[in-house]
């Protein structure tokens, strides 16, 4: 069955469950995601959470993969190339970064995959997904030449976000519209032919 398949109660369970879960790790951290916490505040009974998730990392993990993808799939990037798909991707990447919930989560989750192999390999699954999207907008880019042919993908995906992450995670500060513009023109310079 595929999730447009998927039975309406079941569904409703899981908003339910995954919300809770990122409220949850908002609020309290790690520690404060317990099955009876989650039953309690997403009115999902507790056999269901077992009987859906068989971990606490794999319900973590979940949670956040459908708020980012959500997100992702709410803001897809505009026709006409990749000046402005690069450009709609950062301030996607921006809008994200400048929510506290998610900002929280992503750190929490960082956090418990240094010290849980197991998150670990969820954790980098996970946002092997988000940057494969940037990865295509470079690809993209050098194959329509845009950006050199010889720019390394991955280093320019880590152009591309540890701007924003350094200054939201480590400053604490906000990304403007502003600095997503000065960021873009950056990169478009440093990747051009």
């Amino acid at each position: 069955m595929s999730a447009g398949d998927e039975d309406p109660r079941v569904t409703a369970n899981r908003r339910a469950v995954h919300r809770a879960t990122l409220d949850l790790l908002s609020a309290d951290g790690i520690a404060g995601v317990t099955v009876d916490r989650l039953a309690e505040v997403s009115g999902v009974s507790r056999s269901t959470i077992y009987r859906r998730w068989p971990d606490l990392p794999a319900l973590v993990i979940a949670a956040f993969d459908d708020a980012v993808h959500e997100q992702m799939n709410a803001h897809r990037a505009p026709r006409g190339g990749t000046v402005p798909a690069l450009l709609a991707y950062l301030r996607d990447y921006a809008r994200r970064l400048n929510d506290p919930t998610y900002t929280t989560v992503l750190v929490t989750i960082t956090e418990w995959a240094w010290r849980d192999p197991v998150i670990a390999r969820k954790h980098a699954r996970s946002f092997d997904q988000s940057r494969s999207l940037a990865m295509r907008i470079v690809r993209a880019g050098q194959a329509a030449g845009t950006f050199r042919r010889d720019l390394p993908v991955v280093q320019a995906v880590e152009d591309i976000v540890a701007p924003f992450f350094y200054r939201r995670v480590v400053q604490r500060r906000s990304i403007s519209d502003a600095e997503v513009r000065r960021l873009h023109q950056r990169l478009m310079r440093e990747f051009a032919p």
